[in-house]
């Protein structure tokens, strides 16, 4: 379904349910009827009546939309639904217009004097007006180009005394007086040059303060300074498509402005240790002898045990020096594979692995990737049935740990759909 086509059914069924609402503003898609957006109206931002909002709740429902986690501030609700790939979101604000849970414009004056634009309402010019000069000074902390445009526009419409009884009421009447009077100048610039005192005045009121101090700690918390960014891994035996879908969704986490990073997890590249030489030696001395005779099965055993500590030391050190500094400077790690190859060794008895494996922090999510030994082996030829069958059972002991999505690689697209859907639907959940 096409984004504008879902919304238009949307904000109908609110109007059809009797729910008082209205979309504050970027709504200029919705009246030319287009798809393309500019990134203030990815999201649709409106105010729902206090007492029919229980209402619009269960229409988000029906409409498949989920509640994002409640943020720091309690008179906003988000919404979203991911849509063929594409966020389609609704930010509600309950009661009026509100910044950082301190209402500036009463539901009873937008909701009592909207108008209809096509098939949604919007706030009366008077309270466009005020919306948008408030919501520039304390949220935005600037005039967007096209917000000066349409208050300049504005300016000769509006009933002076109603703007200025609500302005003196967001503000003071010294402020209220200044801000007609550089509107009315096109000084804009001078009204940001002021904007900390304006900001304080809001601030300082009484009715106010008291829901800032509480807000700002909500804020602190909600912020999550100390607390490291998702780590999303990929892992399956080999030839399951795991490099596949790691570039895949990191394109795509991109594209949405999300800080996002691949690390390789695996064996074979990436080492931090300097033993890599060391175990192509061995293991091309290995290949001699299996030519001339069999190896002691006791050596071998003896090299790989001893060799594992080391290869888990090496996924330690990755873990510690790459991804977690990474997450902690607020980025998304994407691992092609996790420390699941320690696992994979062989030669080295399973319950040795199974301790180096769990030394290592469980992925905020992760996906297997599987299919029939078979077509494994007809994507990767060099890996025998027997060893991917090997790998694959390893794979199903550990699942449970790692709380593991199972997707079986049939068909690469929808693969790729299922796993970004279900990475976007929980960063957009959990506000990353």
């Amino acid at each position: 379904m096409e984004r504008i086509t879902l919304i238009k059914k949307v904000l109908q069924e609110l109007e059809k349910q009797g729910v008082r609402y209205c979309v504050l503003r970027n709504y200029n898609f919705l009246l030319e009827g287009r798809n393309e957006v500019w990134p203030s109206e990815k999201s649709v931002d409106m105010v729902v009546s206090r007492e029919d909002f229980n209402l619009f709740e269960k229409i988000m429902v029906d409409f498949s939309f989920l509640k994002r986690k409640p943020q720091f501030s309690r008179a906003h609700q988000a919404y979203f639904r991911i849509e063929e790939l594409e966020p389609i979101s609704f930010d509600v604000q309950v009661g009026g217009a509100h910044w950082n849970d301190m209402c500036y414009l009463d539901e009873k004056l937008i909701l009592g004097n909207r108008v209809k634009k096509l098939f949604f309402y919007i706030p009366g010019d008077n309270d466009t007006f005020i919306m948008l000069v408030a919501h520039s000074i304390l949220g935005k902390r600037y005039f967007k180009k096209e917000y000066q445009e349409k208050i300049l526009q504005l300016a000769s419409l509006i009933e002076v005394n109603y703007v200025r009884a609500q302005l003196h009421n967001i503000f003071n009447a010294k402020i209220t007086g200044e801000l007609l009077s550089l509107i009315q100048k096109n000084k804009f610039e001078k009204i940001m040059m002021r904007k900390e005192k304006y900001i304080l005045t809001f601030l300082l009121q009484k009715k106010r303060l008291f829901t800032f101090i509480p807000l700002a700690l909500r804020w602190i918390r909600w912020k999550r300074f100390l607390q490291p960014y998702p780590l999303i891994s990929i892992i399956g035996p080999d030839g399951a498509g795991k490099s596949t879908l790691v570039l895949e969704l990191h394109e795509h986490l991109k594209r949405y402005k999300r800080k996002a990073q691949v690390v390789y997890t695996g064996r074979g590249r990436g080492q931090l240790l300097p033993f890599r030489k060391l175990g192509n030696a061995y293991k091309h001395r290995e290949k001699q002898q299996d030519t001339r005779h069999h190896p002691s099965s006791w050596k071998r055993g003896a090299f790989y045990t001893a060799a594992a500590p080391l290869f888990a030391l090496d996924l330690w050190l990755r873990y510690w020096l790459k991804i977690m500094p990474l997450r902690k400077c607020r980025t998304i790690v994407i691992t092609d594979r996790y420390c699941t190859d320690i696992l994979l060794i062989e030669h080295v008895p399973l319950w040795f692995k199974k301790f180096l494996f769990r030394l290592f922090p469980k992925p905020t999510m992760t996906f297997y990737l599987y299919n029939s030994a078979k077509v494994l082996h007809e994507r990767r030829p060099k890996e025998s049935i027997p060893e991917l069958e090997r790998q694959m059972q390893l794979f199903e002991r550990m699942l449970p740990y790692l709380h593991a999505r199972k997707i079986v690689t049939n068909e690469k697209e929808k693969v790729q759909e299922e796993v970004i859907i279900t990475v976007l639907e929980y960063i957009y959940k959990e506000w990353y």
